[in-house]
């Protein structure tokens, strides 16, 4: 975590391209970006200084106020209004709550600023822009791995425990509809399903415990989960009931414990989103809206639908990451270092994969 975020608190941080003023001057625009919490490691490790450096480098005069909710949507609202008061032209949301988010853009609206939805969608708000991942694709892509991998393994049929996000986020449902489109004619079965509060893992550990005395431990061939976090809580739980071998389980975000335990044999796949070319695009589209110009041309590939009509906006996809393609995607692209992976606790599994001697 970055130790200049002020993550627990509705402060803002200025980026390095703030200044004093009102930041109503045309030139010196003032952005804010508001992420939604700080319980997922890439918001402040990825998101947060990949978006600053890219918009101080799109619009050296702009200013970045910086804001996390840590989970809470009330605060979050209260955040936007404090940027709008401070003056902000532009305001970048990741809506912890994507419906109640529409408030604010109602706010800005008065206020003549530009709304952007970044990551999620803000529901019915016809915001100016939107960037964020196909999760229908992202969704589709994590099931499709489990299933390849049960597969492989010389399975064609079995028990599948599905933990999904938090249907508070815009981003669940699609993500669980895209993995629905892969297992729903399979010939697998999905014989326990949660929507899990949070994301959290506490919550999916408790949920996967309530699966294997459901299922009984030998009949669940594989888990789906939604993000690392919750792939870690079913590990913990799957373990717990003493659980071997260990079915495969899959999750999402490659966050750095997530590939040490897929190094370890404990999780099969995790999602990898190219989180630093979404912050990227998200501030050079800022930039845009920040100098009165529409984002155009590289910044646009396609439309989001937020219930009320179509958003102007740039989808990522998403890709499968396991032990077959982690050196690859992870090592050789910089994403992370074998010193990062292959510490004290790992050292003996990093060298079983090959990793280190």
């Amino acid at each position: 975590m970055l130790a200049s975020c002020s993550s627990d608190t509705s402060d803002a941080t200025s980026g390095s391209t703030g200044g004093s003023g009102s930041g109503k001057a045309k030139d010196k625009p003032i952005v804010a970006l508001l992420l939604p919490e700080n319980a997922t490691a890439r918001y402040e490790a990825r998101d947060k200084p990949t978006f600053e450096k890219q918009l101080a480098e799109s619009c050296p005069q702009c200013q970045l106020r910086y804001y996390n909710a840590a989970g809470d949507a009330s605060k979050q609202l209260s955040q936007a209004e404090s940027a709008l008061t401070e003056g902000a032209g532009v305001l970048v949301i990741d809506p912890v709550d994507s419906k109640a988010a529409g408030a604010v853009v109602a706010s800005a609206r008065r206020q003549g600023a530009k709304v952007m939805s970044y990551d999620r969608v803000i529901y019915n708000a016809a915001v100016d822009y939107g960037v964020k991942f196909d999760n229908v694709q992202q969704g589709a892509v994590g099931m499709r791995s489990l299933l390849d991998k049960l597969k492989k393994d010389g399975k064609t049929s079995g028990n599948v425990v599905m933990m999904n996000g938090d249907p508070v986020d815009s981003g669940a449902k699609p993500e669980k509809d895209g993995a629905h489109s892969v297992i729903d004619t399979s010939g697998f079965t999905v014989a326990a399903e949660y929507d899990t509060k949070g994301w959290s893992a506490a919550n999916a550990q408790n949920q996967m415990q309530q699966a294997i005395t459901k299922l009984g431990a030998s009949k669940i061939a594989g888990v789906y989960a939604g993000n690392d976090g919750m792939a870690t809580g079913v590990v913990a739980a799957l373990k717990s009931a003493g659980v071997k071998p260990m079915p495969p389980v899959t999750g999402l975000d490659t966050q750095l414990d997530a590939i040490q335990n897929m190094v370890a044999g404990d999780l099969y796949e995790s999602t990898y989103l190219p989180v630093e070319t979404e912050a990227r695009i998200g501030a050079k589209a800022a930039a845009a809206l920040a100098t009165g110009q529409k984002p155009s041309g590289e910044l646009l590939n396609g439309t989001i639908d937020d219930g009320a009509g179509k958003v102007p906006a740039y989808l990522l996809e998403s890709i499968a990451v396991t032990m077959e393609n982690m050196k690859e995607i992870l090592l050789d692209s910089g994403y992370l270092t074998v010193d990062q992976i292959c510490t004290a606790n790992y050292k003996k599994a990093c060298v079983e994969a090959g990793l280190i001697k």
